[in-house]
């Protein structure tokens, strides 16, 4: 369970109550959005992000300057240098979208103390002046293995994670977990990715493994080999998430998406524009031993979705009957 700040605790109960956002706070905004590389229109975390964007302006009346969006070109020194023009132009909060910030906010939340920062999709970076908003991996990658188990034929499965992301949750015992809820045999085959994603997928299905989840998103690479060694006589399937990964959009992908989970970026995006209107800050306390803070968010409060298409609508009662059991906190994850 979460703690909390106890210098926070009031002002976290009365702003998810009902936020109080007076005229006079919403007047004087002046707070920021950096997408990342690709900004809108990029069909994946930018796109999540801009619907709340979106809505937060509509809701709280907010003007380009009130609200100001950017896009970085992807690289570590153009987002240092646009979070130092943003906050040396006084916006305050700074809302950084997708884990790729990590190190350039690393650098900028000392080099600012006074400016507060948002970063979506990323657990990594501690400090009082940084909300860190993240979505509770360890309950998808529960329900992934659940509907892996559920449509594996062989009785292997594979679980791929992006070894440049780090999460607050073991997202190994959650997968095998759900997976043994179905089958208590079930092999799992897992392992973070090296140098090359896709020979490492190709091999899995040699031994065996026959539904994949990855949280691979640096490129299709893992999906296109799932595509590729799937054949009629010996189907193979996946699981992913969006929007980290826009590439489950295109018809190859949907040949074998078997189910994706949906991190709502939209709201986390809405969340921290809404708190920054009102000049408030989350209290959650995600790591204490590493100072973490901000909001983690749950398939109970809406912030995690599991989306299952017509190749895997057979296995959605084992879907939803795991889900409700994570709701109803009998599986803690």
């Amino acid at each position: 369970m979460l703690k909390t700040r106890a210098t926070f605790v009031l002002v976290a109960l009365v702003a998810v109550m009902a936020p109080a956002l007076s005229a006079a706070h919403a007047s004087t905004t002046k707070m920021a959005v950096i997408y990342d590389i690709g900004g809108r229109g990029d069909g994946g975390i930018n796109d999540a992000a801009a619907i709340g964007v979106d809505k937060a302006r509509k809701k709280f009346n907010l003007n380009p300057l009130a609200l100001r969006e950017i896009a970085t070109d992807g690289t570590d020194l153009d987002r240092l240098l646009k979070i130092r023009f943003l906050a040396n132009a006084g916006y305050d909060p700074i809302l950084l979208i997708g884990y790729g910030f990590q190190s350039s906010l690393a650098v900028a939340m000392s080099e600012f103390p006074g400016t507060q920062f948002g970063i979506v999709d990323n657990s990594n970076v501690g400090q009082l002046n940084v909300e860190c908003m993240v979505f509770n991996e360890a309950q998808s990658s529960y329900l992934a293995g659940v509907l892996a188990a559920s449509a594996s034929k062989t009785g292997k499965i594979a679980l791929l994670l992006d070894v440049d992301r780090t999460n607050l949750r073991d997202l190994n015992k959650a997968f095998l977990a759900g997976a043994q809820s179905v089958k208590p045999k079930i092999m799992v085959l897992a392992q973070n990715w090296g140098m090359s994603p896709a020979s490492d997928a190709k091999e899995m299905a040699k031994r065996g493994a026959d539904v994949f989840y990855s949280t691979w998103n640096q490129s299709s690479d893992v999906i296109d080999a799932v595509v590729a060694t799937s054949t009629a006589k010996k189907p193979l399937r996946y699981i992913g998430v969006l929007p980290d990964q826009f590439f489950l959009k295109n018809n190859k992908a949907k040949s074998v998406l078997l189910g994706a989970i949906q991190k709502r970026v939209d709201i986390a995006t809405y969340d921290l524009i809404s708190y920054g209107v009102a000049q408030q800050s989350f209290s959650d306390v995600l790591d204490s031993s590493n100072s973490i803070f901000g909001r983690e968010y749950s398939f109970k409060d809406g912030g995690l979705d599991f989306l299952v298409p017509t190749l895997g609508s057979r296995y959605i009662p084992a879907v939803l009957k795991a889900e409700s059991l994570i709701k109803s906190g009998k599986v803690k994850l």
